[in-house]
């Protein structure tokens, strides 16, 4: 795992531990076992349609331009629009459990219990250290986030 700087502008000492996102550099092995699985069980891991992200060809812009969308209509037929939003991710992925992570990709589907056992094995099995100015730190386990491709 290596802590890459937030925010550029900000404090940058060790110990400023908020200031830094640690990005985890997966093993060849690891990917390769990934996607076989993910190949698989492909067809029997599906999301609401109405989910924007962590899906293949769609992203917060597509969100957007649906919201957009939708008010635009309303708007030009003389309807008043209230929007009410508030939203904070900032810490959101640090904070996901691997268990609720499966449960959300899959929601509304029936997964092999088996799929879901091996994922939670493999994700239970991975160890990590940091990588600081070519100093390693100790071996330990991830609790919680996010892992991307």
């Amino acid at each position: 795992m290596i802590p890459l700087l937030k925010n550029h502008d900000g404090n940058k000492f060790v110990t400023d531990m908020p200031n830094y996102r640690g990005i985890t550099l997966s093993p060849v092995v690891s990917k390769v076992f990934e996607t076989v699985l993910m190949k698989i069980f492909d067809d029997q891991l599906t999301s609401d349609p109405l989910q924007f992200g962590f899906k293949e060809k769609s992203s917060c812009i597509h969100a957007l331009f649906s919201m957009k969308t939708v008010v635009d209509h309303y708007v030009k037929h003389g309807i008043t629009v209230n929007v009410y939003t508030s939203l904070d991710i900032s810490k959101a992925f640090s904070r996901s459990s691997k268990s609720l992570c499966f449960v959300t990709t899959a929601y509304g589907q029936i997964i092999a219990k088996k799929f879901i056992a091996v994922l939670l094995d493999w994700f239970n099995k991975c160890f990590v250290c940091i990588r600081w100015d070519g100093v390693f730190s100790f071996w330990f386990r991830i609790l919680a986030g996010v892992s991307q491709g």
